[in-house]
């Protein structure tokens, strides 16, 4: 029950002391987004769900070792002729009766399947905490990613805004000099056409920014993304050892830490123990009983007082020498006997053992023992799987780690030679010794080598994180 009281704790505290529209008001840090979509996502509700439904299971089978304590009752109106339940006597006379009991079991012996019940459940709410871990770590990855290319679409966007402010500075200057009869008309229309290029350029980088800030808003379940910004961090390139190890090496922390790897064991483990439930059943099974019971008959009399005594009188029988047969006669009362009377007078205890011996019900503990086996060979059939899937992610983390810090430093040296092209074309250009296409062309490669690089920036961040993440290091900057 600790897990269900901290989890619904924490729940509580994160909903009422950061509520929806208190975060509207401020901008949201990467930690902030992770923890509102992990409390907030409704996938992990379902899961936390479910847990809690685990958990259940393991407290019923724990108090199934306890005895079982049962009342009941019964109340009837007999008329006509019909046996007293208590004296067993015909009577013609209306019976009204109650039958209270009590009944108690307690299984002594069922071949160890409430034991194996028990572990069976925990093993399942183990791996059903682990199955909500795992939904956690999925939905916190997501957000670092969305939260990334917000990061990274804020970032070209300034970078768009930046060349459209030097391309109007451009075409001003390239208007002076034109109106001044230094450079062509054709110089113009080209400084005309970059500023318009460069502004078609800022409206894609604007809504790539919404979409990017939509999809992190839906990812914390937002209601609207009105007034919603994020922090922006100084992002650099993480220097992280984790880039020098090997796949296999991240594997090994990857198995000690994951949680899909530790649900899928104790999912193996769980069906382990079906089978030894499974083989229960072919073992005899002990239960110790007991009961208690009384009743109450409204035909029920007892004698009140002493009986009055009359004298004797005749019976309707002489002797052999023909005299009455005398008979003492009294005189008696009867009264009903109380309620608490008849319940103190017909208590009724027992006390057993039934034994119970499986010897044939048509085979159905052999094949519950095979399916038994079957579920035990697909849970470590998953095992293996789940194993299988981490390492080839692990593998593929590493590769695409590795690319996009090549690909990452291929483009900086690249923008680091545009821009000096650029420059030198600019210089060329502002002299008259070199056409505008050319220069068009430098500021053209620049500006894409600045958005590539950028991009490779963050993709190369994001790489980095998901091996800080197969590693068990935190996820936050």
């Amino acid at each position: 029950m600790k897990f269900i009281y901290r989890s619904v704790q924490i729940m509580l505290v994160v909903i009422l002391a950061n509520p929806i529209s208190g975060f509207s008001q401020k901008q949201w840090t990467l930690q902030e987004c992770v923890d509102y979509a992990v409390q907030h996502n409704l996938t992990v509700k379902q899961q936390f769900i479910a847990t809690v439904s685990q958990e259940n299971a393991v407290n019923q089978s724990f108090y199934s070792f306890f005895p079982t304590l049962n009342a009941s009752g019964s109340g009837s109106f007999n008329w006509g002729r019909s046996v007293d339940p208590f004296s067993y006597t015909f009577t013609n006379a209306e019976i009204k009766s109650i039958n209270p009991s009590l009944s108690s079991s307690v299984t002594i012996f069922n071949g160890f399947q409430l034991q194996n019940t028990l572990k069976q459940s925990k093993l399942n709410f183990m791996a059903g905490q682990n199955d909500l871990k795992k939904i956690q770590n999925d939905i916190s990855l997501s957000v670092v990613s969305a939260y990334l290319q917000y990061l990274y679409t804020k970032e070209q966007l300034k970078l768009t805004q930046g060349r459209v402010t030097e391309s109007q500075k451009q075409r001003d200057r390239v208007k002076a000099m034109t109106d001044a009869g230094v450079m062509t008309q054709g110089n113009l229309l080209d400084s005309e056409s970059q500023l318009a290029n460069e502004e078609l350029n800022n409206i894609t980088a604007e809504n790539q920014n919404t979409i990017a800030r939509l999809s992190l808003t839906q990812l914390l379940e937002l209601d609207s993304v009105a007034n919603f910004d994020i922090v922006t961090p100084t992002v650099d390139i993480p220097t992280s050892s984790v880039m020098n190890s090997t796949a296999d090496q991240l594997f090994q922390l990857a198995i000690s830490h994951l949680p899909e790897i530790k649900s899928a064991t104790f999912k193996e483990e769980s069906a382990l123990t079906s089978v030894s439930i499974a083989r229960g059943s072919y073992m005899p099974r002990l239960t110790m009983f007991g009961s208690l019971s009384t009743g109450y008959s409204s035909t029920t009399r007892n004698l009140d007082g002493t009986p009055q005594y009359l004298g004797f009188f005749p019976t309707g029988y002489v002797t052999a020498s023909g005299e009455d047969v005398l008979a003492p006669a009294f005189k008696t009362n009867y009264v009903k006997t109380p309620l608490s009377t008849q319940f103190d007078n017909n208590v009724t205890k027992a006390v057993g053992v039934s034994l119970s011996i499986p010897i044939f019900n048509g085979f159905s503990s052999r094949y519950r023992v095979s399916n038994a086996k079957l579920n035990l060979l697909s849970a470590e059939t998953s095992l293996q799987q789940t194993k299988n899937t981490v390492f080839k992610s692990v593998q593929q983390a590493v590769a695409d780690a590795n690319a996009a810090q090549k690909k990452y430093q291929a483009l900086s040296k690249s923008v680091t030679a545009l821009t000096e092209a650029y420059m030198y074309a600019e210089k060329r250009y502002n002299a008259g010794l070199t056409s505008s296409l050319e220069f068009l062309t430098a500021t053209n490669n620049l500006t894409r080598g600045k958005v590539e690089l950028l991009q490779a920036k963050f993709d190369l961040i994001f790489k980095i994180k998901v091996l800080d993440f197969y590693a068990g290091n935190p996820l936050a900057f």
